[in-house]
């Protein structure tokens, strides 16, 4: 079962300040190595505002802080959140517009996504409309040894090659 989180304004204020500091650092080296993802989403700093958002309501949902560090000159460092209930080091991947039929995608063609995807535990399917950010859905989650295991597929060209994996291949989130 899916799980519903509602941002305040506050959170949602305070994730579009994050998105722009983070996607300050294209200066240095341009939009990143995904950036037919950000093309999708509408700009790098709407990915950004996106994948925060995700991260802020699994973040509120488990009552953990959200990582608000900003790397000058570089991404995260693949791990969004720490929650102990899935396993430590959790990293969020957040869909947006796909809410009737979200799954859990992680890239791993790069080799800067196998180290992303390493330094992570498990992983946690986001999913939202744009035209309400404020109502996020955690679809659900899976351990990295399970995600590793996944077919992979790319998605779109110029894109990433992904792991994927259903919604009925994810855990549920426990219930609040």
């Amino acid at each position: 079962m899916r799980q519903i989180v509602k941002l305040t304004e506050e959170e949602i204020n305070k994730v579009k300040e994050l998105a722009r500091g983070r996607d300050a650092k294209k200066k240095y080296f341009g939009a990143g190595r995904h950036w037919a993802c950000s093309t999708k989403a509408g700009s790098s700093e709407a990915s950004h505002y996106y994948g925060l958002l995700g991260e802020m309501a699994v973040a509120k949902y488990f009552g953990v802080p959200l990582d608000e560090r900003i790397f000058e000159k570089h991404g995260d460092e693949g791990m969004d959140l720490q929650i102990t209930e899935l396993g430590g080091k959790v990293d969020v991947k957040t869909t947006i517009d796909y809410v009737d039929d979200p799954f859990l995608r992680v890239p791993m063609g790069h080799p800067r996504d196998v180290e992303k995807l390493n330094a992570a535990d498990a992983f946690v399917c986001c999913c939202l409309e744009r035209k309400t950010p404020n109502i996020v859905q955690i679809v659900g989650w899976q351990t990295k040894d399970k995600v590793c295991q996944a077919k992979t597929k790319q998605l779109m060209r110029n894109g990433p090659i992904n792991f994927i994996l259903r919604e009925s291949e994810l855990e549920q989130v426990p219930v609040k």
